[in-house]
């Protein structure tokens, strides 16, 4: 090679470096069709000269697409980084902000404060996963107390304990802005959920989306926040999975769902829930419920009885709503789904049901397939890790093949051998996929129907009123 050729190569090797180590320096930004750029920078340790990029870009207003949002998670910011990023937020455009997994302490949650207090634009933070005591974020909560732009806020896997949930009751008390809060893996225990359970009970609390996952609540924590939903009127989903709630809490969940007349999704999961707890609230709650959209009870004790229960409950219920209800990893066994089975065949509401981790066998497969089959609004059903063999999924796929609204059979993990389930997803795919447009078509349809109508009764509304003056 010679001396010219050699001296080009090594130029060109150098200039490669050169732009790859500039590439690495600059964060990644993505541009919706709102024109609106999304910084994201996931795991991975942010260098000096990446932080001053980042400042870069939230301060640049000179341009068609300011960063709007910027999503940070386990980078080792550590609290100096966080503080120089959060300083550029106070006079920012970004309306929403993900510190996850970052350390930023103290010192980055005050300079989170110092951001909510003078931005216009910020709406959505979360800083779960940061290692946050109650004092940590106690400047932040005062921060939240007075905005009146923030609606949701984040705070899971941190350590807040009773003394934050304190601290976070106290911030919302006179908030009517804050719309979604997750306070999940905090170790808040009973002391907390009855702090919360005080926040529920006040009229101007604006809370609709209340994550609570996995805080030691037990039995009494569980209940003290049930008595409080019960009388709620603002509370869309709620979730209490994981809190050892046993069956002794089953008669305050039944008493909430009887009670409330706005929630629309309930959490469940791995609350040591056995069938007796099931069939109370199934008879004393559900079955005088018309609000409840989604119910999850995935990892409970349910069993073939308490899917007895659910089903004679639900079946009965004529102005039941629910549209999704996951019995995953809920010991049901082959009874269990042929009792589960009639619900997709009898409810006018049911749209997805998750069977998955059941030890259901090609006898409820098959009863599966003949109640799918006649569905009125099944469309998606999810039997995976099961027992099922090729008679059960051959029987599940030509039920699917026949109903016209299902958009999603989930068969994976059964004792069906990789050809024939790679065939099964064949056949099943283009039929599938040609009633998902058409399950969106309808959807839109009716969207655009119900808003002609809601157009319609503001109309006759203000021509009464008119009329009248």
């Amino acid at each position: 090679m010679s001396s010219y050729h050699a001296g080009a190569s090594k130029t060109a090797v150098a200039s490669s470096a050169v732009t790859a180590a500039a590439k690495a320096s600059r964060p990644s930004l993505t541009v919706g069709c709102d024109n609106r750029r999304r910084m994201e920078i996931p795991w991975r340790q942010i260098s000096e000269q990446m932080l001053d990029s980042i400042c870069r870009a939230l301060l640049d207003r000179n341009t068609d697409a300011p960063v709007r949002a910027i999503d940070l998670t386990d980078n080792q910011l550590g609290p100096a980084a966080a503080q120089k990023i959060t300083a550029c937020l106070k006079s920012s455009p970004v309306t929403e902000v993900f510190i996850r997994f970052n350390d930023i302490g103290k010192d980055g949650c005050d300079g989170l404060a110092a951001a909510v207090n003078f931005s216009h634009t910020l709406q959505v933070l979360d800083i779960r996963g940061n290692h946050l005591s109650a004092s940590d974020v106690r400047r932040l909560l005062k921060s939240v107390a007075m905005s009146t732009v923030l609606t949701r806020l984040g705070l899971a896997s941190n350590k807040l304990g009773p003394e934050g949930a304190a601290l976070v009751a106290k911030a919302l008390e006179r908030n009517t802005y804050l719309t979604s809060l997750d306070l999940s893996v905090n170790e808040l225990g009973q002391g907390g959920a009855q702090c919360l359970a005080d926040l529920l009970r006040i009229p101007a609390v604006t809370l609709q989306v209340l994550q609570l996952h996995g805080n030691y609540f037990g039995a009494n924590g569980v209940v003290a926040i049930c008595d409080a939903v019960k009388t709620n009127k603002e509370l869309r989903r709620l979730t209490i999975g994981n809190n050892h709630a046993t069956d002794e809490a089953a008669a305050a969940i039944a008493a909430m769902l009887e009670g409330n007349y706005t929630l629309e999704e309930l959490d469940l999961r791995l609350n040591s829930l056995t069938a007796v707890g099931i069939k109370t609230i199934a008879q004393n709650g559900l079955a005088k419920n018309t609000s409840l959209r989604s119910l999850i009870l995935s990892g409970n004790q349910v069993g073939p009885v308490g899917a007895n229960e659910l089903t004679h409950v639900l079946s009965a219920h004529q102005r039941s709503v629910i549209e999704q209800l996951d019995l995953s990893s809920c010991g049901l066994m082959s009874t269990g789904g042929v009792r589960i089975a009639s619900l997709l065949s009898t409810s006018i509401s049911l749209k997805d049901v998750n069977l998955s981790d059941n030890s259901l066998d090609d006898e409820a497969a098959v009863c599966l397939a003949q109640n799918m089959a006649d569905g009125f609004a099944i469309s998606l059903v999810d039997v995976s890790c099961n027992e099922i063999g090729e008679e059960g999924a051959s029987q599940l796929i030509d039920a699917a093949l026949r109903n016209a609204q299902l958009s999603a059979l989930v068969m994976q993990g059964n004792n069906i051998s990789r050809v024939a389930l790679k065939k099964m997803d064949n056949l099943l795919e283009e039929r599938l996929s040609k009633n998902r447009v058409l399950n969106r078509h309808t959807a839109l349809y009716q969207q655009q129907k119900l808003t002609q109508q809601q157009q319609a009764a503001r109309a006759n509304t203000t021509a009464a009123s008119s009329a009248s003056a």
